[in-house]
C-alpha cells in the first residue's frame, strides 16, 4: 500500500494563526460593544462596532474551513481508527483540561460581575457538582468549538474509509 507523504501545509498554519488572532480581538471587543456578553465594560464603544460586525460574518466559518482542511489532509495518511484515536488525544484532552483549568476563572469573573461574593476556591469546588451553566458553574464555554470538531470528526470518520 502506498502511503502518501506527510507534508506540512504552511498556508493553513498561517491562516490558523491569523484566524485565532482575530478571534482574540473579537472576544476582547465583545467587552466594549452593546451586544449581550458574559461581562461588559462600563464604557461601550461605537467605533469598534463595525469591525466586530465584519468579523462576526466569517470568522468561525474560516476556522471550520481550516479545521476541515486539516482533517482532510490528516485522513490522507491515517486509517480511520488511528485518526479517531488521534482526535481523542488532540481534542478531548485539551477540552477536558480547559474545562478544569481555563473556563472556571472565566465563569468565576462572570459570577463576580453578577454580584457573587465568594472566594475562588469555594467557587471552584462547585464545578465538580457538574451542574451545567448557566444555572451551575460547569461549562465548556468558549471551548464549544472543540466539542463540535470532535463530534464532526467522529461522526464523519466511518465515511472516510478508503
Amino acid at each position: 500500500m502506498n502511503t502518501p507523504l506527510k507534508m506540512r501545509r504552511y498556508e493553513l498554519d498561517w491562516l490558523r494563526v491569523i484566524a485565532f488572532a482575530l478571534l482574540v480581538f473579537f472576544h476582547t471587543g465583545m467587552l466594549f460593544v452593546s451586544w449581550d456578553w458574559h461581562i461588559k465594560n462600563n464604557v461601550i464603544s461605537e467605533a469598534i462596532r463595525w469591525p466586530m460586525l465584519f468579523l462576526s460574518q466569517w470568522r468561525m466559518s474560516l476556522i471550520f474551513l481550516i479545521s476541515g482542511a486539516g482533517v482532510y489532509f490528516a485522513m490522507g495518511y491515517r486509517s480511520p481508527k488511528v485518526f479517531a484515536l488521534d482526535r481523542l488525544k488532540r481534542i478531548l484532552v485539551p477540552l477536558l483540561a480547559g474545562m478544569i483549568l481555563v473556563i472556571p476563572p472565566q465563569v468565576y469573573l462572570e459570577r463576580l460581575d453578577q454580584g457573587a461574593e465568594w472566594g475562588y476556591l469555594r467557587f471552584y469546588l462547585t464545578i465538580f457538582r457538574f451542574e451545567p451553566y448557566p444555572e451551575g458553574n460547569f461549562s465548556w464555554h468558549h471551548l464549544w468549538f472543540l466539542v463540535y470538531i470532535l463530534s464532526y470528526s467522529w461522526f464523519c470518520c466511518p465515511y472516510c474509509v478508503t
